[in-house]
């Protein structure tokens, strides 16, 4: 009974601090995956890649909740530029989830928070390339009130490398591809933040299957824990726009660190 009792417990824990990581990285347009799989694994008596198995579920719902506020609501979703990448990110993750049973998690932990870590301090110092308008590779965008213009010969070999380690980890990889879509490509950094939400969505259903093909899912506790998921991302999707830009820049950076640091903290826990 006093185990019953600690597992409802365990559960209910889990549930408010998954419901809460939610809400703020949906702000930022991103799945929660850097912080569910080690909430999870923290709380929860459950494998290493059961847990990356719901982890990539309750990312999926996320995505689809999010897709809703910022293409319905805010118009920062850039199709075109979500289908071109949601294509290489597809096949990339699956792939990365389907393999992901042939490395150690510890490498794949270090690997993606060295890669955040990098990505923090460049998006918190503006740095970017500015694509030249007519160059080469460069593709012309508008959505809305915003031209742009996209480098994609330098971000579509990263976003694949960054969708493929994500699925092997079990998370969506947008800490990434945000990332090298502001820092490489040019695109404004609140149209990668809405567009990366169907990328959220595409990443983690790939990867899903690839790890469901494995056996690595709880659809029970995927159940429970997904209705968090969508209510917090509800809410913290309609925030982002009461935020500007350099507070976005400087609160993604901060998360990214805290992420990475939280991943790094779990191999040797």
């Amino acid at each position: 009974m006093r185990e019953v009792e600690m597992e409802i417990w365990s559960i209910a824990v889990a549930t408010s601090a998954i419901f809460t990581t939610s809400l703020i990285f949906s702000m930022f347009g991103r799945g929660g995956g850097e912080f569910y799989l080690p909430i999870m694994l923290t709380i929860l008596s459950l494998t290493y890649y059961t847990c990356a198995g719901i982890s990539l579920f309750l990312i999926m719902l996320q995505g689809l909740s999010m897709i809703i506020v910022y293409h319905g609501k805010h118009r920062l979703v850039d199709w075109e530029l979500a289908l071109a990448l949601g294509l290489i990110v597809g096949a990339c993750s699956f792939l990365g989830g389907f393999l992901s049973y042939r490395i150690p998690a510890y490498l794949l932990k270090a690997s993606f928070s060295t890669f955040l870590l990098i990505s923090a301090y460049f998006i918190y110092r503006g740095v970017s390339v500015k694509p030249v308008k007519g160059g080469f590779g460069v593709w012309a965008r508008k959505l809305g009130n915003n031209t742009y213009y996209i480098n994609m010969l330098y971000i579509t070999v990263p976003v694949a490398a960054a969708a493929f380690t994500a699925g092997m980890v079990g998370i969506s990889g947008g800490g990434l591809i945000i990332p090298i879509c502001v820092l490489f490509g040019g695109v404004p950094i609140r149209i990668a933040m809405g567009t990366n939400t169907f990328l959220v969505l595409i990443s983690s259903s790939m990867s899903f299957m690839g790890h469901l093909i494995r056996g690595g899912f709880n659809p029970i506790l995927g159940a429970i824990l997904g209705c968090a998921v969508i209510v917090g991302a509800q809410i913290g999707s309609r925030f982002h726009v009461r935020l500007n830009e350099k507070t976005l820049r400087r609160a993604f950076s901060i998360i990214l660190v805290v992420a990475a640091a939280w991943m790094l903290l779990k191999i040797f826990l």
